[in-house]
């Protein structure tokens, strides 16, 4: 069985401010102002609690970006 690729990857827990949530991966931290798409729609990192440990995921909230 090989290794995943999400396995090197930093997990975020985003919690989207028009309701709902999904885990993201991320090869670099996230930091506030990096923009994520979620279907249709365009979101910005408005705060970020990044993971306590390497196997812990971390929180970002997004907000939708107007017109998206």
């Amino acid at each position: 069985m090989g290794t995943d690729w999400r396995d090197s990857q930093i997990r975020y827990l985003v919690h989207f401010d028009d309701g709902g949530s999904g885990m993201r991966y991320s090869n670099e931290p996230l930091d506030v102002g990096v923009e994520l798409t979620e279907g249709d729609n365009r979101y910005r990192v408005e705060r970020v609690e990044p993971p306590p440990n390497p196997s812990a995921f971390g929180h970002a909230w997004a907000e939708r970006i107007a017109g998206s």
